[in-house]
């Protein structure tokens, strides 16, 4: 796994444009980005713990972040753009999402239960499971694509940004977490 001290500037660094995102997902190895991907969406089930629909639902008019629900719903709902992301750029046969992210921003719900935010995050986390075992030995590491927003991209980096946008909402979450909790 690699650790948030190093992860973090690397992500800063792509998000910056100090190095492309394609650089940034050649510092490591793909199972390491990917160990990191489920430790981190570990960690984004752990902030639902213990918490009730009413603080899931908290938005504070002073910070800027979104909901816990609408956090977990957009991850949840972009987490398909990735998904055909990584079948395009592979040799799978699994089918692509129809219902996927286009822009920023999409997906997010407000007012989901706890209990329906736990359901569907399980459910999105086995299938992107599925979609990463089937692809990540199945696609050439020097075939890549031109993004409009993120550059040359190759399968390595789709992981990478799908990472990135976890620990991003992930750091919202957790503040929204300690403010949920202390004013309620």
């Amino acid at each position: 796994m690699i650790s948030s001290d190093a992860l973090t500037p690397l992500i800063l660094s792509a998000f910056t444009k100090d190095i492309s995102w394609l650089e940034a997902s050649s510092r490591y190895p793909l199972d390491e980005f990917i160990e990191t991907f489920f430790q981190t969406r570990e960690r984004t089930r752990e902030i639902l713990e213990e918490l009730t629909d009413d603080q899931v639902a908290f938005s504070s008019s002073v910070h800027p972040f979104w909901s816990i629900s609408e956090s977990i719903t957009h991850l949840i709902y972009t987490q398909g753009f990735y998904h055909n992301k990584l079948l395009d750029i592979s040799t799978s046969q699994l089918p692509h999402v129809v219902e996927a992210a286009r822009g920023f921003g999409e997906g997010a719900k407000q007012n989901i239960s706890i209990k329906d935010l736990r359901v569907s995050l399980n459910a999105a986390t086995e299938r992107i499971q599925v979609v990463l075992g089937q692809t990540r030995n199945s696609h050439e590491p020097e075939k890549t694509e031109v993004n409009t927003t993120f550059g040359v991209c190759n399968y390595k980096t789709w992981v990478l940004l799908m990472l990135a946008h976890e620990v991003d909402h992930l750091r919202q979450m957790a503040a929204m977490r300690r403010l949920a909790r202390t004013s309620q």
